[in-house]
């Protein structure tokens, strides 16, 4: 029984296929190459690679039409395309119709390439002893802490699984998930797992900023590009270098934005405001979203071009309701954190706050769960948590979401009427005044109950003060 691993290397040109050699030499596997497809066609058809990697471009054949019949012969291959970036759509498709599951970009970094080589070897077995990984991962520890996320639940461990393939194909990254379901830890994980990890990870959140705001933070711009542009200014573009940037809440970026984000993505270049210089674009790049992409380009909200170029790979994060007993662990790993933050020694939860845990649908997921624990902690004294003192701040969360959603007196809820809409700052500024008024004054206090930081407070307030 043969129990080397096999990499089968295909390109029309003998100096490429020499370069892959020498950059793959020193790992414990058989190197197989040939520069005519259809000969490593008839090779692979009685023996079995481990994993394929194949130019896009050579004659007679594609090299994704080449993958397709090697993952048709042997589906637990691992197949990867070497492509320069002007087959981009090429490449996404064959990712959507599960032909490759890496990809790597002409000309190609050689320490990236052996490190995207090395964790295919490292992670999966030998063809004939293919065995799943999941089950592996279960059958660990019953907690898992992957960079930041826990969990026990094999729908998680699923999401970790997917993670770990996604960072090592090079292609961009999609993560959707309620809102609070920890999308930018996963994009640090994806970072965290990939070639990049050394490098700067940066996170923009683009719900923050308005278009013409946005637009200098990620592409930056020249002294003098517009009104207070008093010095020159790095974008996110450049910042992240080598690195990984994530962009989240990317359907809120207006329709002209996109499309020059779009240009980014295509060319892997852009200029700063008010500079004709071209500048390259060499980050990895995550977004998210708590609105499907597909849902954005529906209504209208976002580009479809976009969109094929965004979701290569998505990722799914679940709502916290549909993990089981993870919302156990994660109460019991934020109940640990605050009391030594906050000095405090409530040392387990009863089992009607057990009870209540399960039982609650934590519409803002793990942030949510984190705030609501947070209060308890501040607020308490008691050397367990019970399920009265979970009640009442969800309670109070729940009953500011009810009264958007009261019906009017023309029985239409008010969060959709436009004349019955308070502003967003009056809501903001009647949830802070209450939640003082409630801890009698104690900022710190409130702040916990509100979930922000007591700064936060403080800073409004003062902004009020002048507009009075």
């Amino acid at each position: 029984m043969k129990m080397t691993k096999t990499l089968l290397l295909i390109d029309d040109e003998p100096n490429i296929l020499s370069a892959l050699k020498r950059t793959l030499r020193g790992l414990q596997i058989e190197l197989v190459a040939f520069s005519s497809p259809l000969e490593a066609i008839e090779y692979a058809k009685n023996n079995e690679p481990h994993l394929v990697i194949s130019d896009q471009r050579m004659p007679g054949m594609e090299g994704t039409e080449l993958l397709t019949k090697i993952r048709d012969y042997w589906p637990n291959s691992q197949r990867m395309l070497l492509s320069a970036h002007q087959d981009f759509d090429a490449v996404a498709e064959a990712f959507n119709q599960n032909v490759i599951e890496r990809h790597i970009n002409k000309p190609w970094d050689d320490e990236e390439l052996f490190f995207i080589v090395q964790k295919v070897l490292e992670s999966s077995p030998l063809p004939t002893q293919i065995t799943s990984h999941k089950t592996n991962l279960t059958s660990q520890a019953e907690q898992i802490n992957f960079h930041g996320m826990i969990s026990a639940d094999t729908i998680m461990l699923d999401v970790f699984e997917s993670i770990r393939k996604a960072a090592t194909a090079n292609v961009p990254i999609f993560i959707g998930g309620e809102t609070g379901t920890g999308k930018e830890l996963a994009a640090n994980a994806c970072h965290q797992e990939s070639y990049r990890k050394d490098q700067p990870f940066l996170a923009f959140n683009c719900a923050n900023f308005n278009g013409n705001l946005m637009e200098s933070q990620l592409f930056g711009h020249k002294k003098g590009a517009f009104t207070g542009a008093n010095a020159d200014q790095k974008g996110l573009f450049e910042a992240a270098g080598e690195g990984t940037l994530f962009l989240d809440e990317v359907t809120t970026l207006p329709l002209e934005l996109q499309a020059k984000l779009l240009r980014v993505i295509q060319e892997r270049e852009f200029s700063a405001l008010g500079d004709h210089r071209i500048k390259s674009f060499n980050a990895y790049l995550v977004t998210a979203s708590s609105t499907t992409l597909s849902e954005a380009v529906t209504q209208g909200q976002f580009r479809e071009d976009l969109f094929y170029r965004l979701n290569v790979i998505p990722i799914n994060l679940p709502p916290l309701r549909e993990r089981g007993d993870d919302v156990l662990l994660l109460a019991d790993y934020f109940l640990d954190l605050f009391n030594r933050s906050l000095e405090k020694d409530i040392c387990k939860f009863s089992e009607g706050a057990k009870a209540f845990l399960k039982s609650y649908r934590w519409p803002g997921n793990i942030r949510q769960l984190q705030n609501v624990i947070h209060n308890v902690v501040i607020m308490n004294q008691a050397t367990q948590v019970t399920a009265e003192m979970l009640e009442i701040p969800t309670t109070r969360q729940d009953t500011v979401c009810q009264q958007l959603k009261e019906p009017t007196s023309d029985g239409n809820p008010q969060s959709n009427t436009a004349s019955h809409i308070t502003p967003l700052s009056d809501v903001e500024k009647t949830a802070i005044e209450h939640a003082i008024a409630r801890c009698d004054g104690n900022i710190p206090q409130a702040a916990a109950l509100l979930g922000v930081s007591p700064s936060t407070i403080y800073r409004k307030r003062q902004a009020w003060e002048k507009d009075n």
